[in-house]
This record gives C-alpha cells, structure tokens and sequence, in this order.
C-alpha cells in the first residue's frame, strides 16, 4: 500500500508511483498525467482521440489511452467503469498501474470492475471513487494491444519520440 492509498488527498502534490517494470523506460509520473517518452498521454489523448496506442522507442510495452464510457454501482454495490477500448487480450494489460489523465483525484480508491465497450468484465482493481465519464486512464500493456482486437488496427501516426495511432 502505497502513501497516496492510505492518505488519497496527498494525490493532489505528489503522483501516484508507477511500477517501473510494467511501464517503457522513459516513464515518469505528474499529479495530473503520466509522460512517456516525452509525450504527455494526456495530450495523445486529446491529439488522436481515445482509444489510442502509444508506443515507445524500444519495443515494448505499449500504452492505451482510454475514455470512460459509463460509470455504474451493481446491485451488490461494486463499481463498474466501462471503457471504450477493447483490451481484453489475456495477459497483455497491466490492469494494476491503470492510471487516472487529465486531474488529480483526491478520492478514496474503491474496488472497481473495469469492462470494454460491450460491458463484459476485464479486471478489478482498486481506481478513486470519483472517476466517472468523460474520465481518460492510461494503462501499459506487456504486447500490442491492436492485435486480434475487433477494433482492427490503429492508423500509425508519428509523435516526438514515439508512435501513436487510433483504433480503426
């Protein structure tokens, strides 16, 4: 457990910490956003709209940026985000350093379901009680997300230090 987990509202003036094996090399984290390679995710998102793939000068790993779609609370009270990327290839998301772009929450994590566009269940993990639609998130991903997606693949387009491309 992590200081900005027991204590939510240090979020506001330090990041969150990222696992820096889960992420490419030249990552580094703001209150507000998380930097790969130079490139702000916050700003891809903003540039080529969401989803979108951000990869980084060495091979891997490749980072999504999604847009929450919907925000629901089940009948057995869990919280459910459902996101409009497809990222259900088993093994190739790093649910855990899921990460909040665009603001700083100082709210305190909860349990959360995350689901792809067709609301079927992808992970759980622990995300701030706050995030709701129009929320962007980051997530690392092990091998390229657009593989074998139903999405198709992403339209290369270059950034400074990296490529970045849409789904299709």
């Amino acid at each position: 457990m992590t200081l900005t987990a027991i204590l939510p509202t240090l979020r506001a003036s330090i990041p969150d910490p990222l696992a820096a094996d889960a992420w490419p090399a030249d990552t580094r984290a703001t209150t507000t956003d998380v930097v790969v390679d130079g490139v702000s995710l916050h700003g891809l998102a903003l540039l080529c709209s969401t989803p979108c793939v951000h990869t980084a000068d060495g091979p891997e790993p490749f980072v999504v940026v999604t847009t929450v779609l919907d925000t629901t609370i089940t009948h057995d009270g869990r919280r459910v985000l459902v996101l409009d990327a497809g990222l259900a290839r088993p093994g190739v998301v790093a649910w855990p350093e899921l990460r909040l772009l665009g603001r700083a929450s100082v709210a305190r994590l909860v349990p959360t379901v995350v689901c792809d566009p067709d609301k079927v269940p992808l992970a759980e993990v622990p995300m701030p009680a706050d995030i709701g639609a129009p929320d962007l998130l980051g997530v690392p991903c092990a091998g390229d997300p657009r593989r074998g997606l139903a999405g198709g693949a992403a339209a290369g387009r270059t950034t400074t230090a990296g490529r970045a491309g849409r789904w299709s």
